[in-house]
């Protein structure tokens, strides 16, 4: 297992030569380890579900290993929420993220690519779509009756795009921030404030539409006006209520989604240099011994070389990027999330969330989708093909008992038709 690292190596810099990897995460080519408990198992990699023995078989880095969910071998590739997994499945997979903190480059930190992308995608996008909810809201008077304004109702439902607009504030004098009326309070100033800041960014950004029979380029100003039309069209005066607070909510939940992505993004690469500092100062501490294997067996070591051992360990495994399925674990993405950021932004959401790696396949297939109908760059059908067969097939019955690569690729499928209705199709 300590020769991954080499060959995980060689295989993105393979990739890399190929010209397939705009600003890539390489999830794909991670290594993955398949744990089975052999006293309910054994070492049969039949007793594992179909998809996922597939899935796991398909990664080019993969090891099966037979031990007890209560083996002390395990601590290196484990955190306890693992082990619980393990223990009630009888199997579990566990990546080996490899974070490429040796390169991170020294000084003052830049946006990362991601970073940029979701800011241009939330700028543009909210410039397109707050038009819309505000009709939506001047036309419902049972939104109206629930919230104080299309803000208000904003704030109450997307909870991180507050969150940005509050972090906004932060560090600028009380006369810069924008106050309304005495009685206005419940307006969310601030909130109304930073979404009109986005917006008028937005305007600024091109975006190309290639749907069936049409096509729209150039600024965005087509986009809003389209967007606009839309809403006020399928909120129409006969329109049932809970009708018309789908629609709302389906913008703002779109909206809310990205500024999620960008806070995630925010949190999990401004810790970066601080990971490299830690990762470089264990290695120089190990002197070219291998973290996993110490952990493993930190017998005789001596104090500091076990703590360079998990400074390592934690480097590469920061809180923000895993998501640990615990309470109170902070921001976590779902599959049909991640494929959503991919499909709208054209980011490899795996920079994002170290979850749902047997469903990259889908997510990677939904960004080139993303990439061919907005027009960003060629892609193959090769590309797009793993996601193609779960969209043609979307509204068959859900089988109760699917595993999970199932479920998740059926959810990534409706996810995407979601999206391309509400912003594409006619």
């Amino acid at each position: 297992m300590e020769d991954w690292s080499r060959e995980f190596e060689r295989l993105c810099r393979t990739r890399v030569a190929e010209e397939r990897a705009p600003d890539s995460a390489f999830a794909d080519l991670q290594p993955v380890l398949l744990f089975l408990d052999p006293a309910r198992f054994g070492a049969e990699l039949t007793t594992v579900p179909a998809l996922i023995r597939q899935r796991f078989q398909a990664r080019p880095l993969r090891q099966v290993l037979s031990l007890s969910p209560d083996d002390p071998e395990l601590d290196p590739f484990m955190d306890p929420w693992q082990r619980r997994q393990f223990r009630e499945l009888g199997y579990a997979l566990t990546v080996l993220v490899h974070l490429p903190l040796q390169h991170i480059p020294r000084g003052r930190r830049a946006l990362a690519p991601v970073e940029l992308a979701l800011r241009e995608a939330l700028q543009l996008w909210a410039f397109a779509l707050i038009p819309a909810i505000e009709a939506i809201f001047a036309q419902s008077k049972a939104l109206k009756s629930g919230y104080a304004s299309p803000f208000d109702c904003l704030a109450q439902n997307a909870p991180h795009l507050l969150a940005l607009a509050d972090h906004s504030r932060v560090g600028r004098a009380a006369d810069e921030i924008a106050v309304d009326r005495p009685d206005d309070a419940e307006d969310q100033p601030a909130l109304r404030e930073f979404v009109r800041a986005q917006a008028d960014e937005g305007r600024k950004h091109r975006l190309v539409i290639a749907g069936e029979g049409s096509r729209i380029g150039g600024n965005c100003g087509g986009l809003r006006q389209r967007q606009t039309a839309r809403a006020v069209a399928a909120c129409g005066t006969h329109v049932d209520r809970a009708v018309m607070a789908g629609e709302i909510l389906q913008r703002i939940e779109l909206l809310d989604l990205l500024a999620k992505a960008r806070r995630a993004a925010a949190a999990i690469m401004s810790a970066r240099p601080g990971e490299m500092r830690d990762y470089t100062e264990g290695m120089d501490r190990l002197d070219g011994a291998g973290a996993h294997g110490l952990r493993r067996d930190p017998a005789g070591l001596g104090k500091r070389r076990l703590a360079a051992a998990n400074a390592i360990n934690a480097a590469q495994k920061p809180d923000a990027l895993i998501q640990p399925p615990i309470p109170d674990a902070g921001i976590r993405f779902s599959p049909q999330e991640l494929a959503a950021l991919a499909f709208l932004c054209d980011i490899d959401p795996f920079h994002l969330c170290a979850q749902h790696h047997l469903l990259c396949p889908e997510i990677l297939a939904a960004r080139a989708l993303g990439a061919m109908q907005f027009q960003r760059r060629d892609e193959t059908r090769e590309a797009v093909e793993p996601l193609l067969p779960w969209l043609r097939t979307s509204n068959a019955p859900r089988n109760p008992g699917a595993d999970p690569i199932e479920t998740g690729a059926r959810d990534i499928a409706a996810a995407i038709i979601s999206l391309r209705n509400l912003l594409i199709e006619e």
